[in-house]
């Protein structure tokens, strides 16, 4: 006998069963092949955004520590760019005569300058006669504490017998710069 023949001869009851098992078997082949891809590909879309945000906080991070790093580099630049635009012996100047040093000086000498691992150091000697210890070390301050790079490398003190409390004074400014 063949399929019709034998579902005539069935009962209501058993055909209702018989459909509805189909009906289940069908509704689970269509949830097989429809929504368990749907839904392994949404839970692998759902990582795989988690996976881009994590990325994109550490680019974000990044880019910050990029910002600082570029502002810190900006902000050298421009003090080594001011640097240059201004020589040793013109700012040396400018701070002698803020700290009223200028009349006492004898002379400003440069003493060349030397090069190494790409830092060029030049020397300037200057001899100041006839100074207030008080002038002398605001204007040394001033040396060390305005100007990236500069630091007196050499002091020699020797008292002015003509009047107390003034002093003569060489000193030996060296300049570190960038080449």
């Amino acid at each position: 006998m063949d399929l019709k023949g034998r579902l005539k001869n069935l009962s209501n009851r058993e055909k209702m069963l018989i459909y509805g098992a189909a009906f289940f078997v069908l509704i689970l082949f269509i949830y097989q092949l429809v929504f368990v891809p749907l839904l392994n590909a949404r839970r692998e879309y759902e990582s795989e955004i988690r996976l881009l945000e994590a990325r994109f906080s550490e680019l974000k991070t990044v880019a910050g520590r990029y910002e600082s790093e570029k502002d810190a580099y900006d902000k050298l630049k421009r003090v080594l760019d001011r640097k240059k635009a201004l020589s040793v012996l013109t700012y040396l100047e400018n701070i002698s005569q803020r700290a009223g040093v200028r009349e006492n000086i004898e002379y400003i000498r440069p003493k060349g300058g030397t090069s190494r691992n790409g830092i060029l150091q030049s020397q300037v000697e200057m001899k100041i006669d006839a100074i207030p210890v008080q002038n002398l070390l605001q204007f040394l301050y001033e040396i060390e504490e305005n100007r990236n790079g500069l630091i007196v490398s050499y002091l020699r003190l020797k008292p002015f017998f003509k009047e107390k409390g003034k002093v003569d004074a060489i000193v030996s400014i060296t300049d570190f710069a960038l080449e």
